[in-house]
Formats: C-alpha cells, sequence, structure tokens
C-alpha cells in the first residue's frame, strides 16, 4: 500500500488508529441509525393497515346508540311529530314551533303552525310589498307578524 501525501493522507492514516476521534463518532452514529431503524421501524405494524383500532369503534358505537335513542326521545315528543309531518324542517325549529314560539326567520307555514289561529292578514302594496298578520297565540297573547315574501321579519305586540 502507497503512503498519500498531504492532507489526504493524514486523514486515511487517522481511522487506522484505534483511538481516533473520527472513527468513533462514525460508529456512534452508525449504531443510533440501527438503533432508531429498530425501534421506529414497525411503528404501524402492529395493526393493519386500514384497521380502526377498537376502542375508536367502540367509542363510535357509544354514540350512535346514544344517537339513536334520542332520536327516538325525540320522535315521540310533539316537536318530533312535528318534524315527522314536516322532515325539512330542523329540529330545533320544531321544538320553537311545538312550544308556541314565534321566532324572526320563520316560514309562514311553520307561523300557522306555531299559533293558535290567525285572525287578519293584510297585504301592503307598494315597492316592497309587505304582508301583515294578526295572530292570537296560543298563550292567548295577540301579536302583529311582518312578513318580507315567506320570512317573518318583525313581531309586533298588540
Amino acid at each position: 500500500m502507497t503512503k498519500l501525501q498531504g492532507k489526504i493522507g493524514k486523514k486515511f492514516s487517522a481511522l487506522k488508529d484505534p483511538r481516533s476521534p473520527v472513527l468513533w463518532a462514525s460508529l456512534a452514529v452508525i449504531f443510533s441509525a440501527i438503533i432508531c431503524l429498530l425501534l421506529f421501524w414497525d411503528g404501524g405494524k402492529k395493526q393493519k393497515p386500514g384497521q380502526i383500532p377498537a376502542e375508536v369503534l367502540s367509542r363510535i358505537d357509544q354514540e350512535k346508540a346514544q344517537a339513536r335513542q334520542e332520536f327516538t326521545d325525540f320522535i315521540q315528543t310533539p316537536a318530533g311529530k312535528l318534524w315527522q309531518k314536516y322532515p325539512y324542517w330542523s329540529p330545533e325549529m320544531c321544538r320553537k314551533i311545538s312550544a308556541g314560539e314565534v321566532v324572526p326567520g320563520m316560514s309562514k307555514d311553520q307561523v300557522k303552525e306555531a299559533v293558535a289561529k290567525v285572525v287578519e292578514v293584510r297585504t301592503k302594496k307598494g315597492a316592497k310589498p309587505a304582508e301583515e298578520w294578526a295572530v292570537e297565540a296560543r298563550s292567548g297573547e295577540k301579536m302583529v307578524l311582518k312578513f318580507d315574501g315567506n320570512a317573518l321579519v318583525e313581531i309586533g305586540k298588540k
């Protein structure tokens, strides 16, 4: 084997020395890499790809059972019966209607379901046609409701 001249020769000869810091640093990096590979290589191998852990499935099943029970309970209420008649209305809106509440944003059909009776309907003509309803609430209270198109925009007490 021939000796290399200059800095290159010194580097190669430094690796031959058993106490060389370069040799020990290289070995430390190699062993660290091997240990990391052994520890983290099978990270997801314990579980099949696409498999959902059992505790997550259990929690999902519990939530589904709870939701089914809540739905069964809701359907038996007056609001639930109203929702079955008008399934496109939200359950929350059905609760308000069954309680006799009138809130802005309701449609004319929703208001008809919420009040005891519509006493009078007045149509105002003009640039912006509007409709006013005189209604009697389930509580006996008299109200004046103003609509813009099909949406309730204002509630007044009589």
